[in-house]
């Protein structure tokens, strides 16, 4: 859903206030509609981007510029693009890195994946990730309310980036690809949904059902919420508006792929399957043996793969 006009930009930002704070008060949440989750991650795309270039790199393969965007909030979103080294436009994946990563960590690797076959790859640091990290503060923390804000907004800063991709000449609009990682797998599952820009979407290690996944995983930032006494039953009230279950289904009839461990104890194999099942067709879902870091010839051959039938063709 796309908006133009100021009045309903307002209309949506109290909307996101109101929600959070119903959920502050421990509100019941489970009858929001798909058009009040849809509007939590709508924004005016009219403000501008002031997107301004911060420093350029090339290698045998790719051209590498890192930037600034401006985000809804008006704060600076850093951002990175690696383009290969081939005339006209070109399609793009936009990576979503995961917990304690950043935009250069995960993106570098894909774009020595992508370049090669014409691909460019952007990427942006999430909240409290990268250049916008803060000491001491994570994005999971028992401030529930900071942590629904953070991973909401973050979701808007990507689909930020896919308007600054739209603004270039030198990239195909209409084959946009979202890769996420971990945390960027679960942010995935909700801005693949909520913005039809993205055509196919590859969510690695993620998983749905929040509240049950952080009661069992063994990630130190899960832990510490149960350590701090957060229960079930307030994660699923308070992150229902980021819950993958309520998104993901409505990212069909575009092609949708998984890539998980059998022995994750971070995202559990039954979120994993959870979120599998509440995905439409046409999906895929490819285990690999092992935890929570795939082997990269698995991740290789399954994203390439993924990429010649969906991006190239």
């Amino acid at each position: 859903m796309r908006t133009h006009d100021g009045w309903r930009y307002a209309l949506v930002a109290a909307l996101l206030a109101a929600l959070l704070a119903s959920a502050a008060l421990g509100a019941e949440t489970q009858s929001t509609s798909w058009e009040q989750l849809q509007a939590l991650y709508d924004y005016d795309h009219l403000l501008p981007l002031q997107a301004q270039i911060t420093g350029t790199a090339t290698n045998n393969y790719y051209i590498t510029e890192r930037m600034t965007l401006r985000a809804v909030d008006n704060t600076p979103i850093p951002a990175i693009l690696h383009r290969p080294n081939v005339d006209g436009p070109v399609p793009c994946v936009l990576l979503l890195h995961g917990y304690g990563g950043d935009k250069e960590s995960y993106s570098t690797p894909m774009a020595m994946l992508m370049a090669p076959q014409g691909i460019a790859v952007m990427a942006i640091d999430a909240r409290l990730h990268g250049e916008r990290a803060q000491d001491g503060v994570g994005m999971w923390s028992q401030d529930l309310r900071m942590t629904l804000e953070a991973m909401v907004k973050t979701v808007i800063d990507n689909r930020r980036a896919l308007d600054y991709l739209d603004s270039r000449a030198d990239i195909v609009h209409d084959r946009y690809m979202l890769l996420g990682i971990s945390m960027g797998g679960i942010l995935g599952a909700i801005l693949g949904p909520v913005d039809e820009r993205v055509k196919s979407a590859v969510l690695i290690v993620a998983g749905g059902r929040l509240d049950t996944m952080f009661l069992r995983s063994d990630f130190p930032a899960v832990a510490a919420l149960r350590e701090a006494g957060v229960t079930g039953e307030m994660l699923a009230q308070y992150l229902y508006r980021i819950e993958p279950l309520n998104f993901i289904g409505h990212f069909a009839p575009r092609p949708l792929l998984f890539v998980n461990g059998t022995e994750d104890k971070i995202i559990p194999r039954e979120n994993t399957e959870m979120l599998h099942q509440a995905a439409c067709e046409p999906k895929q879902l490819v285990w690999y043996e092992g935890g929570h870091i795939p082997p990269p010839q698995t991740v290789m051959s399954a994203v390439g793969q993924f990429v010649r039938a969906n991006m190239l063709n």
